[in-house]
């Protein structure tokens, strides 16, 4: 077992907007230091049920440290490197593992540390541009997870100019759209298909291990392993921090309940996540998920390779082990 160092640099508390978060059951990271060596060591607390990322068949989610990693690349970057609060962050990628000792320990995954490293940092115009963090997270003397993730910072002017008069999750039109729906082995079928927001009626909770509609982000569309992405513009946590495109935490849920329905796993954990983002998923125009199966591992689990795709083009695509437990849906 690999043993966390110590360190006695000053703990300061992270405030909310530091992790980009406007409820406090929400914030993961709590507080923040610096060591001698130049690591940052954070204090994380889960919740006991998130509203997004809940307990499965009673036990820890480990879909909360993909967003223990999220939170802990924006704490670093307002608290180590200076980054203003009205910077618009970019997320690239975003992964994390469960070791396998611990998986098979069963031992709890919530962690009360995360240690983070941080390279290929680099300004621009002397504010912070871009930087990629690598993150252990530990639980006492033990190692529960590792990740890592990458993002770029863009000012307000910057953004608005990226993104002009982009609809946001309150404004955002529903009209159908006629797409091309992806069909394994076949042509591409051209339907009508509503946005995001607002979009068609979930799938069962259950089948995508949830246990309430307004927390379901894909729709049926009567085609074998792909599902039309939906939100509801309400969501408390989907849209908390912005909303004129679909957030990463929803993205990789959405990576998430695709792969149990692709796996028709009654209940599931994902120990493992690599998840890509290439450009924004807009609420206002359909999306598609599709999704296929790899080969079972030889330590338990089955990848999934899940990808999202908005106007003829791959907005994200991510690869999860998903296992089977025996349990109920969050």
């Amino acid at each position: 077992m690999l043993l966390a160092p110590p360190d006695h640099s000053t703990r300061l508390p992270v405030p909310r907007e530091f992790v980009h978060r406007s409820a406090d059951d929400d914030v993961l990271i709590t507080h923040f230091q610096t060591g001698a060596d130049g690591t940052h060591r954070m204090a994380a607390r889960w919740p006991r049920a998130h509203a997004l990322f809940g307990p499965v068949a009673g036990g820890d989610n480990p879909m909360l440290m993909a967003e223990t990693i999220r939170q802990a690349g924006a704490a670093v970057a307002h608290m180590a490197y200076g980054a203003p609060t009205d910077l618009h962050f970019l997320l690239w990628d975003l992964r994390y593992e469960v070791p396998g000792d611990v998986l098979a320990a069963g031992v709890p995954l919530s962690p009360a540390t995360a240690v983070v490293r941080c390279d290929d940092v680099r300004r621009r115009g002397g504010r912070l541009a871009s930087f990629h963090l690598e993150v252990d997270l530990w639980r006492g003397g033990l190692r529960v997870g590792r990740g890592g993730a990458s993002a770029s910072c863009v000012t307000r002017a910057a953004y608005r100019r990226l993104r002009p008069a982009r609809p946001t999750a309150p404004t955002a039109v529903a009209a159908p759209t006629e797409v091309a729906v992806p069909t394994a082995g076949m042509a591409p079928t051209v339907v009508a298909a509503p946005a995001v927001v607002d979009g068609p009626e979930p799938v069962t909770p259950a089948l995508a291990g949830r246990a309430r509609a307004r927390d379901v982000l894909l729709a049926a569309t009567g085609t074998p392993g792909v599902w039309r992405l939906r939100a509801e513009r309400g969501h408390p946590v989907v849209f908390d921090s912005q909303s004129d495109h679909l957030p990463g935490r929803a993205i990789v849920e959405a990576m998430r309940q695709a792969a149990q329905l692709a796996t028709g796993y009654p209940h599931m954990v994902v120990p493992s996540l690599d998840a890509g983002f290439r450009r924004y998923v807009e609420l206002d125009r359909p999306c598609h998920v599709t999704t296929s199966l790899g080969r079972p591992l030889p330590g338990g689990g089955l990848p999934v390779r899940v990808t999202l795709v908005q106007d003829d083009e791959v907005a994200a695509e991510g690869v999860l082990t998903a296992r089977p437990v025996a349990g109920g849906a969050s």
